[in-house]
Parts: C-alpha cells; structure tokens; sequence
C-alpha cells in the first residue's frame, strides 16, 4: 500500500484527516519503551522545552535543596540566514543568532537558582516548518543519550519527571507532556507543572492566588480546554499551589528578567508577569493511573 504524501493528507476532509493522527499518535504510544527507570533514591528531572521555561514556571523547585537536573529538550541552534516568525517578534535579525542569545541568557537565570542545565539539539517547533516533529522515541533517545550511559546501554534513573502541561497549546508542549503521560505509564513518578504565560491569560483562578471569585471568569474552564485529554490528571483544583514569599518571588522576577530577548514580548508589555500576583505562584500536578 503506498503512502499518502503530505499534499494528498491536506486535501483529506478533516475529520478524516484528525482520526489518521489520532491513529497515528495511538500506534507510537503503544510502541513505545523508554530508556529511564524510576529510583526512589535519583535526581529528579525538569524537562523544559525551550530556554525559559524551567524559571519562569518551577523556581521554587530550582531554588530547593532537592537533586534536581534541568534538561532544555528544543534548544538546537538553526542554520543561519533565517528569520522565524518569533524571534522576529522579539526584535531578531538572525535566528541562529537569537539562538545562541537565548541559551546564555538561560545559562545566567539558572545559575541564579545554582542549576546548569542539559541542552539537547531537537529544534524548536518555529525552525521546524515543513518538517515533521521528533516522536515520542526520538525525544526519549536523546534525552537519554545527553543523560549518558548510551554506549553501555545502562537506563538512566530518576526519582520524579517534571513537564509542561501544555495549557496555550504550544506544540513543544504538547510533545513533552504527550511523553510525560508515557513515562507515568511506564511507572515513573510524573508531575505536570502550569506554563507561563499562557496559563494566566485569564489571570489564576481564584482557588490558587485567593482572589474573589467572578461569575463572567472561568479560569478553570480555559485549563480544562487543555487538559481535558489528560485522564492521569484528576481533579483539577488538587493541584498543588506554591505560593512564594516576597524575597523568593523577587528573585524568580530576577531571574525571569534575565531572559532580556523575551520578556518584553511574554511580560506582554509590562502588563502580565512583572504584577507579584502572577509570578509569586506556581501549579503543579502529580499525575495518577488513568481510570479504568
């Protein structure tokens, strides 16, 4: 049977089109097998998809005692001579360049929390236009390889995984959270941690930052519309809510200040993530068995 090429699967009716991905999505998480293995006794590992969001979402994971190894999984530096769009947004001329700009502003804000992090060379999904995602076992191959151990073929251990749970949709997101789901499958310990900004463009509901409640503001219902599709889950509002001290959330601004490329364009001109309200907390859930 010859496959269908990327013209011909546009011009399926979409329905058609949503139920071969789906398919598609179904077979690789049923193939897949990972190369890490839970220890009670390991690191814990942040997986951040891009430079930035490991500050800007866990910094009172970071600027805790425990073991804790960040690894930026779409941090690959792109050919030079082009422009994508977002870099162009933030004021880039090249993004090779902003590349390299962005990984050590990332370098600085982390060692204000004393992290160093692993930077794998996947692509971030604006220099992937045209071309395919990497998949759950690409994703999974590289991060072990950049955790060492390939050539003996030792799995490499951890206690606890941290993922984006891809509220705003960004497709990197989705990507790492879709491979967080698997890893919980596999047994290891999982928790999805809430993304600025996309998370409180609504601001936070009011059973995180204690605000009144509105009858015309559904947070929760803008969360859901993103997570609905993540059984492992559970109850929403059991999540658990950090809120950070003054001098701790001075810091994580600090250190979200630090990112000088992108915080003007994501601080959505002053409006959003400098307010205290909005960066002195911080969401996280720990995944569960599905039900049924």
């Amino acid at each position: 049977m010859s496959r269908l090429s990327p013209g011909a699967l546009a011009r399926l009716p979409r329905r058609l089109y949503r139920r071969l991905g789906e398919r598609r999505r179904r077979v690789e998480e049923e193939r897949f097998r990972t190369g890490l293995r839970f220890d009670p006794g390991a690191r814990e590992l942040l997986l951040s998809p891009h430079w930035d969001d490991a500050v800007f979402d866990c910094w009172s994971l970071l600027t805790d005692a425990r073991e804790l190894q960040v690894a930026n999984l779409f941090a690959g530096i792109p050919a030079p001579g082009q422009l994508a769009i977002w870099d162009a947004i933030t004021g880039a001329e090249d993004s090779a360049a902003r590349a390299q700009e962005r990984m050590d502003e990332d370098a600085l804000a982390l060692a204000r929390a004393g992290r160093h992090p692993l930077n794998l060379g996947l692509l971030d999904a604006q220099y992937r236009i045209g071309a395919p995602e990497p998949g759950l076992q690409r994703l999974d191959r590289t991060l072990c390889e950049a955790l060492g151990g390939a050539e003996t073929g030792e799995a490499r251990v951890t206690a606890r995984v941290y993922v984006p749970a891809a509220i705003g949709g960004h497709a990197d997101h989705l990507l790492v959270r879709r491979y967080g789901r698997m890893l919980a499958r596999a047994g290891i310990p999982v928790t999805l941690y809430a993304d600025l900004p996309y998370c409180v463009l609504h601001g936070w509901p009011p059973w995180v930052d204690g605000g009144e409640e509105d009858p015309h503001r559904n947070v929760d219902a803008f969360w859901l519309s993103f997570l609905g599709d993540v059984p492992e889950l559970g109850e929403l509002r059991a999540a658990e809510v950090e809120r950070l001290g003054p001098e701790q959330a001075a810091q994580k601004l600090a250190a979200m200040r630090a990112y000088a490329t992108q915080f003007p364009c994501v601080n959505y001109g002053g409006l959003l993530l400098e307010h205290p309200g909005i960066h002195g907390f911080e969401v996280r859930w720990a995944l569960t068995a599905p039900p049924g």
